[in-house]
């Protein structure tokens, strides 16, 4: 396809520049306000590990970043590629099949990544690997228990506004909407589903849950793709998100299956467990698809 052909078919598309460069632009732009303004403001109001007397604060900063550096970003550049920029984010309401299918599936998948990342921890690790990395993982650590940590109900109610309401907009926003609708212009489906999996995954700056991180940004770009709604992602990920502060405030750790601390479990136990979660996340994939096509057969003349 030459340029003019290209920049023919992206106009008709309603769409004013190239996608994929505009999408990765986007990304750029979004990542250096929110890592270098936000993380910078952050960084002179905190210092590289808050105090716990900082937490409430610490809380409403990190919450206040992701609205004015990621989602309004994202809007505007949305805006500035597309005509229709509610129709380009796929913002409409969808089946309420598709949102209890969502929710079942991410629980499932969430806990059997929570089993993934127990084993990774079992990794044996030299001791000058173990040393580089300690203060890095001590400081993911300790704003993770600042994030999660809550004393009292209304405690529990603000920290579920800053890590599941929040993200689940200003994330999905970004990823699901921008990004993915730019790669799905000009990418192959499963190709923009991966790739936006795997950059949202990236996007988070942890090594230790990468491999997590992708896997559920898969499943959220998956679930996009196939229910035509950003609603749908919105609601999964705000329930994976629910989900972990709810058992870090219920019982203070990560999983309801994965052993936590220094507790060990048999090689039974994980396999059992992971056959189980796996037969109930396929199942929600599998309905999640037929479901979809059930409906676009439905609505064919």
């Amino acid at each position: 396809m030459s340029d003019q052909e290209y920049l023919q078919d992206t106009s008709n598309r309603g769409l004013k520049f190239r996608p994929i460069p505009f999408a990765l632009l986007a990304l750029l732009i979004v990542f250096l306000l929110y890592q270098l303004i936000g993380g910078g403001i952050t960084l002179f109001l905190f210092g590289e590990i808050p105090a716990a007397s900082q937490t409430l604060a610490f809380r409403l900063i990190t919450m206040v970043a992701e609205f004015a550096f990621i989602l309004v970003p994202a809007l505007l550049l949305t805006k500035i590629q597309s005509k229709d920029w509610k129709h380009f984010l796929r913002y409409k309401k969808t089946d309420w099949y598709f949102i209890g299918l969502a929710v079942v599936g991410v629980i499932s998948l969430q806990q059997l990544l929570e089993l993934y990342l127990y084993l990774q921890s079992l990794i044996p690790l030299s001791p000058t690997v173990k040393e580089a990395i300690r203060p890095f993982q001590k400081a993911i650590d300790h704003t993770y228990a600042i994030l999660l940590s809550a004393h009292s109900p209304s405690d529990f109610l603000f920290v579920l506004a800053v890590i599941a309401v929040t993200p689940a907009i200003c994330e999905e926003t970004l990823f699901r909407g921008l990004v993915q609708a730019n790669f799905e212009s000009s990418l192959p489906k499963w190709s923009a589903i991966i790739w936006t999996g795997v950059i949202f995954g990236a996007y988070h700056l942890d090594p230790f849950s990468f491999v997590a991180l992708a896997s559920l940004g898969i499943y959220l770009s998956y679930l996009v793709s196939a229910t035509g709604s950003i609603v749908v992602p919105m609601v999964a990920h705000f329930t994976n998100n629910f989900l972990s502060a709810l058992i870090y405030y219920l019982w203070k750790k990560d999983s309801l299956v994965a052993p936590s601390g220094d507790t060990r479990v048999s090689v039974a136990y994980i396999i059992e467990w992971s056959i189980v979660l796996v037969l109930i996340f396929g199942m929600t994939v599998y309905l999640t698809s037929n479901h979809n096509k059930l409906r676009q057969e439905a609505n064919q003349p």
